[in-house]
């Protein structure tokens, strides 16, 4: 079994940074390692997981297998440690267009480019790819890609969803990341994709 998605899904439980499934030849879970903040108790998040793979994943995994480390400093809350999103800029012609995405992490900037055929659909991609390249200008590393692009809506609310894959060490790891349409599409897809890779940043910067 590819555990991938579970390792990618049960990074979206309360204080959880990371996530890494060991098997054995027969895949069968032998090892759950857990990276977290400190604002929750290890056994609390350790309950979580177990859950979560019961209810989501119809795994069954005893406790003494999930090994919680935590961090003393509590990455996901300091926004130190997270990418800022300053806004964007654009050039357009008749066919193409091309957007500049600009980030910060405390005192410094970064901003990212990408360009293509102006299209509805083309353009959101532009800004996504726009965003990794700003994100990629700022850890100094090349491991992130676009997966896919949705819209949906929710409670009367326009939003956007991305899908990013973080490649690491030769594995693949799905992340996303959502943003309600405010200003325009553009602006929420820089922001979901940005929701989708922040969480791994602080562990990159």
């Amino acid at each position: 079994m590819d555990f991938n998605e579970v390792e990618s899904f049960l990074t979206n439980i309360k204080s959880v940074i990371s996530c890494k499934i060991i098997a054995d030849e027969d895949g069968a879970i032998i090892e759950v390692h857990i990276l977290a903040d400190n604002s929750r108790h290890t056994k609390q998040i350790a309950r979580d997981i177990r859950s979560t793979l019961i209810t989501k994943f119809n795994i069954l995994v005893d406790y003494k297998l999930i090994s919680v480390a935590q961090l003393t400093q509590n990455l996901t809350t300091n926004t130190s440690y997270r990418l800022a999103y300053d806004g964007y800029s654009n050039e357009t012609t008749n066919d193409y267009i091309k957007l500049c995405v600009k980030l910060s992490c405390d005192d410094n900037e970064f901003s990212g480019e990408s360009q293509g055929i102006k299209s509805e659909k083309n353009i959101l991609k532009i800004a996504a790819a726009a965003t990794i390249d700003a994100v990629k200008n700022a850890i100094g590393l090349d491991c992130f890609l676009i997966e896919d692009i949705q819209t949906s809506k929710i409670a009367g609310q326009e939003v956007v969803i991305t899908a990013i894959t973080q490649i690491k060490q030769g594995e693949e790891c799905i992340l996303t990341g959502s943003s309600i349409v405010v200003n325009n599409k553009i602006d929420a897809v820089i922001k979901s994709t940005l929701n989708a890779i922040n969480r791994k940043v602080c562990l990159l910067i």
